[in-house]
């Protein structure tokens, strides 16, 4: 059994990467290792009481020598064997007092692409959620471990159908996308695309800064009666699996979940390449980021051969149902600590 402070700068949200750290360590506290978690007070709900919770005010700046020193003895109060640092500001302060931790070994993960690798160098092992983001690192070795996403509970896409979501009584397939309504998202591109491939409505699931000029791109094209906004929706996932095809238009991405949400619920998927989309999916239902032309291509392939994309996705759902669970993440961290430990 292991003894891991595990390290996450968030302050106060929960968003993919949060729900990844804590259930990691929820997940390996169960199985009975000793563990930790130094993170802002704001955290504290969301940790088993099966984790340490050893709070730290996560709002002060990374260069500031008392934080640092405060950091330091928290992290040396849990007297783990590993000390696991989670993105970027966690990896660089955790860096930063590597020498005052002693023999304890340092693991850190890395969820998106870096312009700079600073912050994960002098770690005994780096962790990286795609094998893009471990392009990215420079040269730093590094093993790719996908998040976990628990399968959806029987009943997830029953509920959200129950609700009464538009489009769905119509002729005309109805495609999907969820995310935060921002430029990295690509919502903006893809609503471009769907003015230039009629014969299909779209639900936009999310909600963001971007709203009012997704709406002027709607209007523009005269889109209102092919697209619902639908706002933030606690059941996205549910939605997803209504959908007759789930696409991610994003410019750049960590991830993204709601890629391995949508195989999980065994719904089609068209994605741009970002994060570990290109791992998941063949090459056919990839497209190039930043691209409306990209866009068109991949929704009129969805709209002239439908059964071809299922059939192409179907390796997909069989991956994703194996490999990017809770278990099959814990398994591989956990494998990951053996062997800096041996």
């Amino acid at each position: 059994m292991f003894r891991v402070c595990h390290v996450l700068a968030s302050v106060g949200e929960k968003g993919g990467l949060e729900k990844n750290v804590i259930e990691l360590a929820n997940r390996q506290a169960a199985l009975g290792h000793e563990v930790s978690a130094v993170a802002d007070e704001t955290m504290r709900s969301h940790f088993s009481k099966e984790v340490r919770f050893v709070p730290h005010p996560m709002s002060a700046g990374r260069l500031n020598p008392l934080n640092r020193a405060a950091l330091q003895k928290r992290i040396l109060s849990t007297r783990a064997q590993i000390v696991h640092a989670h993105a970027n500001k966690a990896g660089s302060l955790v860096r930063s007092i590597r020498k005052g931790l002693g023999r304890m070994k340092r693991v850190a993960t890395v969820q998106n692409i870096k312009r700079s690798a600073a912050p994960f160098r002098d770690y005994d092992a780096v962790i990286t959620a795609s094998a893009q983001v471990r392009d990215s690192l420079g040269g730093i070795p590094a093993t790719v471990i996908w998040n976990s996403i628990e399968p959806p509970p029987a009943g997830t896409r029953d509920a959200a159908l129950a609700t009464g979501p538009p489009f769905l009584d119509g002729d005309e397939p109805v495609f999907c996308t969820v995310g935060r309504l921002v430029p990295a998202k690509g919502m903006d591109l893809l609503l471009e695309a769907v003015a230039r491939v009629p014969g299909f409505k779209l639900w936009v699931v999310g909600e963001g800064l971007q709203r009012k000029e997704l709406e002027s791109i709607i209007e523009k094209h005269e889109l209102g009666e092919r697209v619902w906004m639908a706002g933030h929706r606690d059941d996205a996932v549910g939605l997803m699996g209504c959908a007759a095809l789930f696409i991610v238009a994003s410019r750049n991405e960590g991830g993204p979940y709601t890629l391995a949400e949508a195989l999980h619920m065994r719904v089609p998927c068209l994605s741009t390449k970002v994060g570990f989309a290109p791992e998941f999916l063949p090459e056919e239902l990839l497209m190039q980021t930043h691209s409306v032309d990209e866009l068109e291509r991949g929704l009129r392939l969805a709209m002239d051969e439908p059964e071809r994309v299922r059939e192409l996705s179907a390796p997909s759902f069989e991956l994703v149902a194996k490999e990017v669970t809770l278990d099959a993440m814990t398994r591989k961290v956990l494998r990951v600590y053996e062997t800096i430990t041996a």
